[in-house]
């Protein structure tokens, strides 16, 4: 896994880590590297610290000063906390220092976070990193889940009918479609891959041709948390991604049933969630009104 913030783990707690996620292993791949994903946050917010001298004022430290979401903070420290009780009775900790105080923390209810077009176009203009350009292309232009990126075949895109076609939960079969800014990335992208590595049936693939694992999202996630310099407010992954993906629709006013086509929704009512009136549309609508 390649980290952008030079953060890794001591040698010691790297060890528990490593049992860790053995221990885990029966769980899918998603839910054990988005787990280590969480412990790795917080731990990198105490660089100097090994799991062992992590302390109660520690995680409210943590707690009051990450910048991210609060209801984002409550799932890293839910992920540490069950971390420290398996590490408890491993024999690997004494106590669990977050514990008490996560008991104390209630997740708010509020709307999808997701980025304004501000926001988006300043991501896009710190990403310089010619791969991970293209990921945050394709994930902004069309809505896909994590996996589906994974598991795009290269006879599932249809570059002259600017069709692509997705296996989304469950298998079912839906498309979205290429837009002119995503083509001339798909093009560029689709003369490399095959010049490289023709042979493979995956539509994206590593330097060494290999399906993109799950891993290698990971990555990308932090790529761009990092280049972002935290001037969102929150965690962007490929799911946030996906939210200003289906905002944007319908900011531009795409009707909901196609929007829940697009999205692979079962239930219209999921897609509806998407009508939150943000504040940038609210601001549009009055300045059209008043103006």
């Amino acid at each position: 896994m390649r980290i952008y913030d030079g953060f890794k783990f001591k040698e010691q707690d790297q060890k528990i880590i490593d049992n860790y996620m053995a221990f885990r292993s029966g769980h899918s791949d998603k839910t054990v590297i988005t787990n280590i994903s969480g412990i790795r946050i917080f731990m990198r917010f105490h660089k100097n610290k090994t799991f062992d001298e992590i302390s109660l004022e520690d995680v409210i430290e943590f707690y009051r000063k990450h910048e991210s979401s609060e209801n984002t903070k409550i799932q890293y420290l839910s992920r540490l906390t069950l971390f420290y009780n398996w590490g408890i009775s491993e024999n690997y900790f004494l106590r669990n220092p977050v514990e008490k105080f996560l008991v104390t923390l209630r997740k708010s209810k509020k709307e999808r976070e997701y980025l304004t077009k501000e926001q988006t176009n300043y991501l896009l203009s710190n990403v310089f990193e010619y791969e991970y350009r293209l990921f945050l292309m394709f994930f902004l232009h069309t809505g896909v889940r994590n996996s589906e990126f994974r598991n795009l075949k290269i006879h599932d895109v249809d570059m002259d009918e600017r069709t692509i076609r997705i296996l989304g939960k469950g298998r079912k079969e839906r498309y979205v479609f290429i837009d002119n800014e995503l083509y001339s990335y798909l093009k560029i992208w689709l003369i490399q891959r095959d010049s490289k590595f023709p042979k493979s049936d995956h539509f994206f693939v590593n330097r060494l041709g290999n399906p993109i694992r799950l891993t290698h999202l990971v990555s990308f996630t932090d790529y761009l948390n990092e280049v972002s310099k935290n001037k969102i407010g929150f965690r962007i992954t490929p799911h946030i991604l996906r939210h200003t993906f289906a905002t944007r629709c319908i900011d531009m006013g795409m009707d909901l049933k196609t929007l829940s086509l697009i999205l692979g929704h079962e239930d219209i009512k999921t897609t509806s969630i998407y009508l939150h009136k943000n504040k940038e549309s609210l601001k549009r609508e009055f300045l059209r009104v008043m103006n």
